[in-house]
């Protein structure tokens, strides 16, 4: 697993001021079967499609076709809570479900073998307000996350000091 690299996701204006986070875990792939992956996680993704599918993006972008297979499973409006590790915790508890069920996991992690095309992240965001401090990832997590393979992609934002004198 590489070094944590920034997702790239940008932060909406409605979102400015609030402590928010969230993570995702991503397969991504030419030979992606969404299908295949939603059965061996035992879990419906947030959105997936096959390389050449069509798939909704989003009420600005509308239809669009994968340029390659993604199966996606965001956090975002699953968890309740503004603290990351419980994102990454829920992430952990579809991987292993069970302290003896680890089927999901190994599952995956035969379909990436077998399947060399195929690559597993996971994305953290966070945002908090002007002077916070930013949440650091667990040990724990970051080995885990070896076992998959997956690299960690981190997006940790604070609001600028601007945009809290504006809301005070």
């Amino acid at each position: 697993m590489s070094a944590a690299k920034s997702s790239g996701t940008f932060l909406m204006k409605s979102e400015q001021g609030a402590r928010r986070a969230y993570a995702s875990l991503r397969i991504r792939g030419d030979s992606l079967d969404p299908d295949q992956v939603t059965r061996l996680l035992r879990v419906f993704p947030s959105i997936a499609y096959a390389k050449g599918m069509k798939y909704h993006a989003g009420e600005r972008t509308g239809e669009l076709v994968g340029r390659t297979g993604v199966w996606l499973l965001s956090t975002k409006e699953i968890v309740a809570s503004e603290n990351l590790y419980h994102h990454l915790l829920f992430i952990v508890g579809i991987l292993v479900p069970d302290h003896k069920d680890f089927i999901p996991l190994t599952q995956l992690r035969v379909l990436l073998a077998k399947q060399k095309d195929l690559h597993a992240d996971v994305a953290c965001f966070w945002h908090g307000r002007y002077g916070e401090k930013r949440p650091s990832i667990p040990r724990a997590i970051t080995e885990f996350l070896k076992l998959i393979p997956a690299e960690l992609e981190v997006d940790f934002e604070t609001d600028s000091e601007e945009t809290e004198h504006r809301q005070a």
